[in-house]
């Protein structure tokens, strides 16, 4: 039977999850590596996967990953857990060898003009990031007209920072959702208008130094807010 695609996860589990293999039953261990098919990780655990022996080509290269795909019968898709971010995250793929070659092919045709492509892309990230950090500084200073002047940028540089998976990256953010600007702002007072930062290496726990800040926090929010 022709696999298209499959995922393949390290999964990291609590101890009230389980997974089984749906080939040979068995009860995928923590950490262990395995073939997801669906949302809820129904699958087969890496000793029965069909992608064992198949060419594995390292993420990094966007137009060799789509293209090897595409010449590819199957596509098992590697993700592993990041604790940091506590999100999976895309570590490469399996597909056939004959398929890498192929689209390795492709890509030395046509490199200098995705090169040029990518470049004038690049260029139209950056003006359409300067513009959207431009206007979540505005939607901060109309929520909170009395923050000090130019506060609100400061918040929103740091807030919307890329790849930093600060709230300023989320979707919700990109819309001006009045939450994630309260706590964009949150986040700059907390370390910018208490003493949080100068409680740590002190034997106290994050959230004990969370907590003696809050009220802090919350005076500071009043005054920066709608008079």
């Amino acid at each position: 039977m022709e696999i298209k695609e499959t995922v393949v996860q390290n999964i990291y589990l609590t101890k009230k999850e389980t997974l089984k293999c749906v080939t040979c039953k068995k009860p995928v261990a923590l950490g262990q590596a395995y073939v997801a098919e669906t949302e809820k990780h129904k699958g087969t655990c890496f000793t029965c996967s069909p992608f064992v022996k198949s060419a594995f080509l390292e993420p990094g290269n966007a137009a060799l990953t789509r293209r090897s795909k595409k010449h590819s019968s199957y596509c098992g898709i590697l993700f592993k857990w990041n604790a940091k971010r506590k999100r999976f995250e895309r570590k490469g793929q399996y597909v056939e060898a004959s398929a890498i070659i192929k689209a390795k092919e492709e890509c030395a045709e046509d490199e200098v003009k995705r090169a040029n492509k990518n470049a004038k892309a690049a260029i139209k990230r950056v003006t359409e990031d300067k513009i959207y950090v431009a206007e979540f500084s505005v939607a901060i200073r109309n929520r909170y007209p009395n923050c000090p002047i130019n506060r609100e940028v400061e918040i929103a540089q740091h807030a919307c920072e890329k790849y930093s998976g600060r709230v300023g990256r989320t979707a919700n953010a990109k819309q001006f959702d009045g939450e994630m600007i309260d706590l964009a702002v949150e986040a700059h007072i907390r370390h910018k208008e208490t003493n949080y930062d100068s409680q740590f290496n002190k034997g106290i726990t994050k959230r004990t130094i969370r907590s003696s800040v809050k009220e802090d926090i919350t005076k500071v929010l009043h005054r920066w807010g709608k008079s």
